[in-house]
């Protein structure tokens, strides 16, 4: 097994995409905390700059590129050993098929730390210096660390989906553009519009999970944190349960 891991964790360092992937997603998380301090005075913001949640606030929204980032890196892990024919010399090397998923769901979770601690790093440091450009308050207070742990917790979560998501889609095109599909259109959508819908989607349960609900303006439309926590938790064990069943059971071609 350690060497089926460290062939996956290999196999992210040895390829630009990860690379080129976590370059643009550094870039749009400062982007996205920009966008999410508001201006001084301005009064009519979700969050006002002077809000003590503010940080906590930008820190949790800046994490929905990288969201993004940890499945498509997930879903490529396995979609790219059928584009490129690989995956036929990976299950002669392992035939146990389902040390392979192990293997890569493993390499995907130590991907996810990877991600999340350069997200934090950027969006932290940004989100105070913004901050406090703006004459807003600094805190580092209870929500702030739980969204911080939370955003470990959903990272790594989101990672296995993505390994999930590629083992029982297999084609890396349609696996691709349905993630984004899904992710950045229809939840997009059905959260603000639909929250009581919304709110059970793997969308509406991270964004519970990482507290927010107000700067979303849907305070008290969205579940708890921990009733999200354990949604997510359950989209999760079904992604693994049907790649664990179904992964072993599929023809290579």
């Amino acid at each position: 097994m350690k060497a089926l891991i460290h062939a996956e964790v290999l196999k992210l360092r040895s390829t630009r995409t990860p690379a080129w992937l976590l370059l643009a997603t550094l870039g749009l998380v400062m982007l996205t905390v920009s966008v999410t301090v508001p201006k001084a005075g301005d009064q009519n913001a979700p969050v006002p700059v002077g809000d003590r949640g503010v940080l906590a606030g930008a820190v949790g929204n800046g994490f929905g590129v990288p969201l993004v980032m940890v499945v498509l890196l997930g879903g490529l892990a396995f979609t790219q050993e059928f584009r490129y024919g690989t995956v036929t010399s990976t299950y002669l090397g392992e035939p146990r098929r389902r040390r392979v998923l192990v293997a890569k769901w493993l390499s995907l979770t130590a991907a996810s730390v990877v991600v999340t601690v350069a997200t934090l790093a950027v969006s932290v440091t940004f989100g105070i210096a913004l901050i406090r450009s703006r004459d807003g308050d600094v805190t580092v207070a209870a929500q702030f660390w739980q969204t911080v742990a939370a955003a470990f917790a959903v990272m790594v979560a989101y990672g296995v989906i993505g390994v999930s998501i590629g083992a029982l889609v297999r084609n890396q095109i349609v696996a691709v553009v349905g993630v984004l599909v899904w992710m950045l259109a229809v939840e997009q959508i059905v959260i603000p519009a639909f929250p009581a819908v919304g709110r059970w989607m793997p969308g509406g349960a991270t964004n519970a999970l990482l507290h927010l609900g107000p700067l979303m303006s849907l305070d008290g439309k969205l579940l708890s944190a921990s009733a999200g926590g354990l949604v997510l938790l359950g989209y999760t064990a079904a992604a693994v349960a049907l790649a664990l069943r179904l992964t072993p059971r599929r023809d290579v071609l």
